[in-house]
């Protein structure tokens, strides 16, 4: 099968190959195992993403196509066809056309390589995060407008298109429209990121670790709420935030201050972006507990799966599909409720059967759900979809 990928996410060619992200070359590496050949219609970086690009691409038979530069949102909407142009005009070379989203280009691109059949992986959801958003009130209605605009887009592609989606929620909103539409989870790890203990908290001070994107979105503030309230308590613990900082969200000035404000500013530690692999497990291997606390809707963060592989007992809010695919491994809270949030951490420092329960439990969800699994299960959807639309 001929596999042709897009996402809003860049890559660029090296000495020693072509380089993304380490997420999501990991996604592309495992696609390409079951593929002839992947070629990845992607954007060139801008200057202050070049570090991102951390990942060299494995798979021999994957090629990059640059479809132009990293632009905003509103440029690429704009201009949509100057981007789209390089994978239309390589539409016949493909068996099948791949576009993760939400993307800005992700209509634009089924509409481009029509009659090639299109496939959508539906990871989240524009509209979802806009209250939460660094902006001023005009501009988060502007937003939320072109949010709903390019919402209305992807339904109407998802209707040509066979669709995964890694959230339960949008798995509900979708199903009623009659697509062809398959559940999935979303993963980086492989089976050999796997790290064994029985239990942690062994010592003080308790690390308690948040890995992922650095945006007020993913609830960073009530995080830091709640280990105020746990210092306050008399908790020994160390708050460690390890991931790259969006553009424009003083997300972490703001928790620098908070930590200050509250008497924890030297319990507070920045660890930087850290690659997928053994630098980013270290982190995790070196925490206690790990906490997410998204405020809006998820599909699964694919860094509940990385602690869960690395022998971390989870605290999580009950948003998207967390609750759905946690499976009783995570210790579920409400979005932004700090006291509840310091409540479930606090209970777990004092209770190590509860911990080496989570622990169990999350190691054999995680087994369950690496890329080795959920990349063959993907491509044997499309493969079987493909059939059956070639025989009607």
């Amino acid at each position: 099968m001929r596999l042709g990928l897009h996402y809003h996410i860049p890559a660029h060619i090296r000495h020693d190959g072509i380089h993304t992200p380490a997420h999501f070359g990991r996604f592309i590496d495992g696609l390409a195992r079951h593929c002839g050949q992947v070629t990845c219609f992607l954007h060139s970086p801008r200057n202050a993403e070049i570090h991102l690009l951390d990942y060299a691409l494995q798979g021999k038979n994957i090629s990059l196509v640059n479809i132009g530069p990293h632009d905003s949102a509103l440029r690429r909407t704009l201009f949509s066809q100057r981007y789209v142009n390089p994978i239309r005009a390589r539409r016949l070379t493909l068996d099948v056309m791949m576009v993760r989203g939400p993307s800005p280009l992700l209509p634009s691109i089924v509409r481009a390589v029509q009659p090639t059949p299109t496939v959508l992986l539906l990871v989240g959801d524009y509209l979802a995060g806009v209250d939460d958003l660094p902006q001023p009130r005009w501009r988060k209605e502007a937003i939320r407008l072109w949010a709903y605009w390019n919402n209305r887009g992807q339904l109407r592609a998802a209707q040509k298109s066979l669709t995964f989606v890694n959230s339960r929620k949008l798995f509900d909103e979708m199903k009623p429209l009659a697509l062809p539409l398959i559940e999935t989870r979303t993963t980086t790890l492989t089976s050999a990121d796997f790290y064994h203990r029985e239990d942690t908290c062994r010592e003080k001070p308790y690390h308690i670790l948040y890995a992922g994107r650095l945006d007020r979105g993913k609830g960073l503030l009530v995080i830091g709420e709640a280990i105020a309230k746990l210092v306050a308590g008399g908790r020994d613990v160390h708050f460690e935030l390890a991931g790259w900082q969006e553009p424009g969200d003083p997300i972490l000035d703001e928790l620098q201050e908070l930590a200050s404000q509250n008497g924890f500013g030297d319990r507070l530690h920045y660890l930087g972006y850290k690659k997928v692999g053994t630098e980013l497990f270290t982190c995790y291997r070196n925490a206690d507990i790990f906490v997410n606390a998204s405020l809006a809707s998820e599909g699964f963060p694919r860094t509940i799966w990385e602690a869960m592989a690395n022998s971390l007992p989870v605290v999580a809010t009950r948003v998207g599909s967390i609750p759905h695919y946690a499976e009783g491994a995570v210790e579920l809270i409400p979005p932004r409720d700090a006291d509840a949030l310091a409540e479930r951490i606090s209970a777990l420092l004092d209770d190590p059967g509860r911990r080496r329960e989570l622990i169990k439990k999350g190691m054999l969800l995680a087994q369950q759900n690496t890329l080795e699994v959920q990349s063959e299960k993907m491509v044997a959807g499309i493969r079987a979809w493909l059939d059956d639309t070639q025989q009607r």
